[in-house]
């Protein structure tokens, strides 16, 4: 009798990777923005001793993997899972789970909610097909601990400061806090050099006399970055964009990426290939210097 045939392009596109063992598979779950509750955790790990080999991998992209999983357990296992709301994760040709730190919510530097962002992200985009893979990030601040700048669409939660002079003391409490050098006090009051400022927020959180403000709380959007064998650095598009400016952009590149990217060709390539005129034009703007703040 003929031995079935495996398909692992339908394997693959459940979340199962083929290991160097023959016949062995590491069960890729999808976990958006390294989030999982409880629940969830104890039936991975209740998979992982009945399917795999009692242990989970947890991936550079907080994915978490379960190896070891045989070839004619590969349907159970997923099957059960699924009954937990728990999904495979995205191989291939196609928008990879996103990533993001735990923002606003949590992390004190945190000038976004970038649990809820990655969400919504992930709620119009995971596993959708484009031409190569698509990797997306979200980070809280321009400490950038999501690494934007090293994913296709990076997204990075920034804050133009203000100064309130009247109600500046001259302290020198901000200027400490800046990193950038960006503050200097001056005759009792705080001036601020736009060229140095990174818009991270650090001075409004270290100001005791309301001196400082947010001016304007957004994101700084890069596009077209990649780690890996050839590294590539993600190019600043537009700083403190707004949650309809984000979505809009996201949205116009995907339209890009999947009418103008040959296949196997990562996002950043094809800016390199046609050009960034090309590629802002495509997202409603006509030179690079429309989108600086």
């Amino acid at each position: 009798m003929a031995e079935k045939k495996v398909d692992l392009s339908s394997i693959k596109s459940k979340g199962f990777l083929p290991q160097r063992q023959e016949n062995m598979f590491s069960m890729r779950l999808k976990v958006v923005s390294g989030n999982l509750d409880a629940e969830k955790l104890r039936a991975i790990a209740d998979a992982a001793e009945k399917y795999g080999s009692g242990y989970v991998h947890i991936t550079s992209r907080q994915q978490i993997e379960v190896p070891f999983v045989k070839l004619e357990d590969v349907e159970a296992a997923i099957n059960e899972l699924e009954k937990q709301g728990i999904s495979g994760g995205s191989a291939g040709k196609k928008v990879r789970a996103i990533v993001a730190c735990q923002g606003n919510r949590v992390c004190r530097h945190g000038l976004i909610d970038c649990q809820n962002l990655a969400h919504m992200i992930d709620e119009k985009y995971f596993g959708e097909a484009v031409p190569k893979k698509l990797k997306i990030a979200v980070t809280g601040c321009p400490s950038a601990c999501m690494r934007p700048q090293d994913n296709d669409f990076g997204i990075m939660g920034t804050v133009r400061p203000e100064i309130r002079e009247e109600n500046c003391v001259g302290c020198k409490l901000c200027e400490k806090a800046c990193k950038m050098g960006a503050i200097t006090v001056l005759e009792d009051k705080a001036h601020i050099d736009t060229g140095k400022c990174i818009l991270c927020g650090a001075c409004i959180a270290a100001c005791r006399k309301d001196a400082l403000k947010a001016e304007k709380t957004g994101c700084t959007i890069f596009v077209g970055g990649r780690a890996g064998r050839q590294p590539r650095q993600g190019i600043k598009l537009l700083e403190l964009a707004d949650e309809k400016q984000l979505f809009s952009i996201l949205e116009k590149t995907f339209e890009y990426y999947r009418k103008e990217g040959l296949d196997g060709e990562r996002l950043g390539e094809l800016i390199d290939r046609l050009g960034i005129e090309k590629y802002l034009d495509s997202i409603g703007c006509v030179s690079h210097t429309d989108y600086s703040s």
